[in-house]
């Protein structure tokens, strides 16, 4: 699928909250990423917060005029250049056709480009998708462990890295 014209990613502004409540609050969505249900107010004070802290950056991704998924990076300050991709999530719809890894790969150059050596990330050991995603962007895995979640479980885990 081609994307160039289509996908952009936009940083959060306070406007996102209602798309983020209802993204975060899909049972699907919820469930891979071992997620509580959260109430709206709940990404009010979130955006609000992501807006004023210069160590993380939130972006919505767009496909064409329509939200579709949401990037979070954070580490932003830290002094050895590594940063870290906090959240990458889309709706069901638009999972497994490519979009994810093309609006990753944006991010992770557009922090190559501003001087960034190394993205981590951590994930799920039983989410699939989401591992094909990340090695389809160059990230490799470097580490499992267990790790209890939002919600009360007791999950494998896998870290994954990209070096510049």
């Amino acid at each position: 699928m081609e994307f160039d014209k289509d996908i952009h990613i936009e940083s959060v502004c306070k406007n996102d909250a209602d798309f983020l409540y209802g993204l975060m609050n899909i049972p699907s969505v919820m469930q891979v990423l071992n997620e509580m249900p959260t109430k709206r107010h709940d990404w009010v004070d979130a955006v609000n917060a992501w807006l004023s802290d210069d160590d993380e950056e939130d972006h919505i991704v767009f496909f064409k005029n329509t939200p579709i998924g949401w990037l979070g990076i954070n580490g932003l300050l830290s002094k050895d250049k590594t940063a870290y991709l906090k959240m990458a999530v889309f709706l069901p719809e638009y999972q497994g056709r490519g979009v994810g890894a093309f609006a990753i790969k944006q991010l992770m150059s557009d922090l190559k480009d501003r001087g960034y050596e190394k993205i981590i990330l951590y994930t799920d050991s039983d989410n699939h998708k989401a591992q094909s995603c990340y090695k389809k962007c160059g990230f490799q895995t470097v580490e499992y462990f267990t790790e209890t979640m939002s919600n009360g479980k007791s999950i494998s885990r896998i870290k994954m890295e990209l070096v510049f």
